[in-house]
């Protein structure tokens, strides 16, 4: 069986959307939320919530002081009774095989961890929407980046693969758990590579880790996600990124880059994603926004406002 793990952090505006898609998932047979330090009424949500489920056995925990995701995440590791542990994110729907698929694949191929594909949902989509638009991916791209060491969650590919590093919404056994605990260092600012580095800690360790595209994880949109490190400023984020990840190359990049055959030093790679980090957070969302609108001009001429108005 199955206890599925889910950090919170003043979230039940999220939790109450989602959290019926934990109770439906087939195998799971414990639930633990860990709140940290929180001070909502999450708390009173989850039991409200697990009484329509008596068949799953539910535990609140509570962090005295603001500890971090990956506090958070042990502390669920040291109260679970089964062997397989499930991390889920407290604003994300799973589809109901999701578990199910997650240790079948990670039984059968004797991997490390395994994850399904991570949908975003748009503004008026329900998930089944989201997860038919999203189909093997949306973005013509290698769903891994070596250098900077970058999980591409929306690029395109069939079947199953396995990454160095897949999302946060992973099956992994709490053996390999209580062996590799995740990091508490990532605990301030948006916490970036948090959920990476315990992946990385495997996969250096020899163990690999497979994304599947025969279940999914929804991500809530954005506008319904009013808290959380991608609510900061843009430069806090990079500022951050940037941080945690010269900490995780310190630790890693050495024998990851041993086991992928990559001549390319430390420095560099620091150096490529600090560019990148910049790029993302402060260029691509007008570049994106650009190619949206020039792309719906096309497709709906009509509808623009400089068609037939002698606009220039």
């Amino acid at each position: 069986m199955i206890t599925m793990i889910v950090p919170t952090y003043n979230r039940a505006h999220t939790l109450r959307r989602v959290i019926s898609s934990y109770y439906e998932q087939e195998l799971v047979s414990e639930i633990i939320f860990v709140s940290d330090a929180g001070t909502d009424d999450s708390e009173t949500l989850v039991l409200e919530c697990s009484a329509r489920y008596p068949y799953v056995d539910t535990h609140f925990l509570k962090n005295a002081e603001r500890s971090g995701a990956s506090h958070s995440r042990n502390a669920g590791v040291s109260r679970a009774r089964n062997d397989f542990i499930l991390f889920c994110d407290d604003d994300e729907y799973l589809e109901k095989n999701y578990a199910a698929v997650c240790l079948g694949k990670l039984v059968a191929h004797n991997t490390g961890a395994v994850s399904g594909r991570r949908v975003y949902m748009r503004a008026g989509e329900t998930p089944e929407q989201a997860v038919r638009r999203f189909g093997l991916g949306v973005r013509n791209s290698q769903p891994f980046r070596k250098l900077i060491c970058e999980y591409v969650n929306a690029a395109c590919f069939e079947g199953d693969i396995r990454l160095p590093l897949t999302n946060a919404v992973i099956l992994t056994r709490r053996d390999l758990l209580q062996r590799f605990p995740y990091d508490d260092y990532y605990a301030r600012g948006n916490g970036y590579r948090e959920e990476s580095d315990y992946q990385m800690n495997l996969f250096v360790h020899g163990f690999d880790v497979m994304v599947t595209n025969d279940c999914h994880s929804i991500h809530l949109p954005m506008s319904q996600v009013r808290s959380g490190g991608q609510r900061t400023d843009a430069w806090k984020r990079i500022y951050w990124s940037v941080h945690y990840t010269r900490y995780f190359f310190r630790k890693y990049y050495s024998q990851y880059a041993a086991r992928l055959h990559m001549k390319w030093p430390q420095w560099a790679a620091t150096g490529a994603f600090t560019l990148f980090a910049a790029y993302r957070e402060i260029l691509r969302p007008p570049l994106y926004a650009l190619a949206y609108w020039w792309l719906a001009r096309r497709t709906h001429p009509a509808e623009s406002p400089a068609v037939g108005r002698g606009v220039r």
